[in-house]
């Protein structure tokens, strides 16, 4: 029996992916971009949340002591250009098959 393929995943990934872009968004607009300018969340906006621990573990949001933080923001454009290589590779890995389904005439 195939398995049933649903959208909910995608759907996840999109807001993720917006929280994450408002997260960021918060830090460049407040001006705490580097451990000079580095802001508590609430003068960003933000409170603690999953995302925001996790965009930590990643170091795109830096610690400088206390309830200061920062954006990271070189790091988070290394991030930023490996996501857009492997959405890349991805995309191409998909068409590729769909390709060879289809010369199969499996589509």
């Amino acid at each position: 029996m195939a398995p049933v393929v649903s959208g909910s995943g995608a759907v996840a990934a999109g807001i993720v992916a917006r929280k994450r872009r408002k997260i960021v968004r918060a830090f460049r607009e407040h001006g705490a971009t580097s451990a000079d300018t580095a802001r508590s969340l609430a003068d960003v906006g933000l409170s603690e949340g999953l995302l925001l621990y996790v965009l930590k573990l990643k170091h795109l949001i830096v610690s400088v002591g206390g309830d200061k933080f920062y954006l990271d923001t070189a790091r988070e454009q290394a991030v930023d250009r490996t996501r857009r290589i492997v959405v890349a590779v991805v995309a191409l890995v998909i068409v590729a098959i769909v390709v060879v389904l289809w010369r199969m005439g499996l589509m």
